[in-house]
């Protein structure tokens, strides 16, 4: 359809009324630009948040909640970062920024962060199940719908507050604003979206999250519209104290036109919400539901009778388009450039890289940065006496043992040959050395076969450190300067019988 002009709906009129605009702190503005900036990483996400102490406090426990749960306590916001990954850490942040306060105005605001925040669940879990990858501009999205709303309370609140106290659920509220506004706050949001330059992305989907034929009809709308439509309706039908039961059974079967979404992935949604409510509630302060309401939903949500008489089977998904097949191929070639074809690790290029950043990052924030250097003693031996095969299984079963072990914020590459280098960023020298040292007994008790022979070895591992703890032997001129103490530690290690870890330090 024809690109609506908002300048022309009235919409914006609204905006210019409001007497205080929600606005987004400076480091949540910055946050969003990195968002769009194709070279940014965690490094440059964890330096933005740590100048908001309380910012980074709510991503830490966001780090150690049981939504990202690890078997280690991450203890700096670098490592948080680096757990929650890029796109996690971003929205979560821009979620918290977001977060409106408890009191003042006509709006209730614990009833509207609960309504945001549960469609932004559901949203989440839709694509999760629908999709896979990527789900936070669909959180983010769906979390934003409402916040058309925050606006009219500020230049319309006399006649807003007569309309929520007339309205008897959210959806007969937009009614009424479209009524007596001409539109409603999914649009005013719209607006006020794109005075902060939010993506068009997003702003289209909060526009169209109550209809969404002011964008396009449903079956050509973007998945992400369609995706905050149905966050929405479900967040109602999850928070309503009594459910509607001809309500559910459309939206079920709007999901499935629409989403694809048979009815076991429809009760597999609701189920997966139920088990993240809680600890989103943990984790954003305030009770979304009572573990009674969370059962109450769910049971009823398994009673509606339509749910067991959709279709048992989705549509087979239409091909993929051409653009669509090659951009999946390119990232797959970029991939393989960026890895060692035997092990599958990443390579000496792609290693590079990451120590070049996560140097600089540690540099400037005063982060630990650990390098591990491990080389297999006498590989040679193993070539000659079991052959280059027996090598080769080697080398991948020590590389897959090595990536089990480490974490999943840590990074191993493969150097050349029988060298091996782990990146532990926010990891200080103390830990690093256990966890190196822990990786080199487990190797040396292991036996690896090949053509019923058992073949065992043991590896050497130099190690050294940026922001070493209680030493001046932390001042390394660049990342190549750091692999090369941890490379002069590990033959150091050689030299001093080999099957040890070894630290760096100036003697060596």
């Amino acid at each position: 359809m024809t690109e609506q002009n908002l300048s022309d709906s009235g919409a914006d009129a609204i905006l210019r009324r409001a007497a205080r605009l929600p606005s987004l702190p400076a480091v949540a503005l910055r946050v969003l630009e990195l968002g769009d900036d194709p070279y940014a990483g965690p490094s440059e996400v964890a330096g933005v948040v740590a100048n908001d102490p309380a910012l980074s406090a709510r991503l830490l426990k966001a780090a150690n909640s049981p939504l990202y749960a690890m078997r280690r306590q991450v203890d700096n916001l670098r490592q948080a970062v680096n757990l929650l990954g890029f796109d996690a850490a971003i929205t979560l942040a821009l979620s918290f920024s977001l977060q409106p306060p408890a009191n003042g105005g006509c709006i209730n605001k614990r009833n509207y962060w609960r309504r945001s925040l549960t469609a932004a669940i559901f949203a989440r879990v839709l694509v999760e199940h629908s999709q896979g990858g990527d789900t936070g501009r669909f959180f983010l999205a769906a979390l934003l719908q409402d916040i058309g709303m925050l606006v009219f309370e500020q230049a319309e609140s006399v006649r807003y507050s007569a309309l929520l106290q007339a309205a008897s659920s959210h959806a007969e509220l937009a009614r009424l604003e479209s009524a007596t506004f001409g539109f409603d706050h999914a649009q005013v949001g719209c607006c006020l979206l794109q005075s902060w330059n939010i993506p068009e992305p997003l702003w289209r989907a909060v526009r169209g999250s109550h209809n969404l034929n002011v964008n396009d009809a449903p079956a050509q709308s973007s998945l992400l519209d369609r995706y905050v439509h149905a966050s929405g309706q479900l967040a109602d039908y999850c928070l309503a104290g009594a459910p509607d039961e001809e309500a559910l059974s459309a939206l079920a079967q709007w999901a499935q036109d629409y989403l694809e979404l048979d009815t076991d992935g429809f009760m597999a949604v609701i189920d997966r919400v139920a088990t993240l409510l809680p600890d989103y509630s943990a984790l954003f302060e305030i009770k979304l539901l009572t573990d009674q309401e969370v059962a109450h939903f769910v049971a009823e949500a398994r009673d509606i009778r339509l749910l067991r008489n959709l279709k048992s089977l989705q549509e087979a998904r239409d091909y993929k388009s051409r653009s669509e097949v090659l951009e999946a191929r390119n990232r797959e070639l970029e991939v393989q450039n960026q890895s060692d074809p035997l092990t599958g690790l990443s390579n000496r290029r792609r290693l590079a890289e990451l120590m070049e950043r996560e140097y600089l990052a540690a540099k400037k924030q005063g982060w630990p940065l650990s390098v591990g250097f491990l080389d297999i003693d006498h590989f040679k031996k193993v070539n000659d006496t079991y052959g280059h095969s027996a090598g080769d299984v080697v080398l991948k079963a020590l590389a897959r043992m090595m990536k089990e072990e480490l974490r999943r914020s840590d990074v191993v590459a493969r150097y050349g040959g029988e060298e091996f280098v782990v990146l532990l960023p926010g990891t200080k020298e103390s830990d690093a050395f256990g966890l190196l040292d822990r990786l080199r007994r487990h190797i040396a008790k292991t036996r690896f076969t090949h053509d019923d022979a058992g073949i065992s070895v043991t590896i050497s591992i130099g190690l050294a450190s940026v922001n070493v703890e209680h030493s001046s032997d932390s001042g390394f001129d660049s990342a190549e300067d750091l692999l090369r103490a941890a490379d002069r530690a590990l033959y150091a290690a050689k030299r001093e019988g080999r099957d040890r870890t070894l630290r760096h330090s100036r003697d060596i």
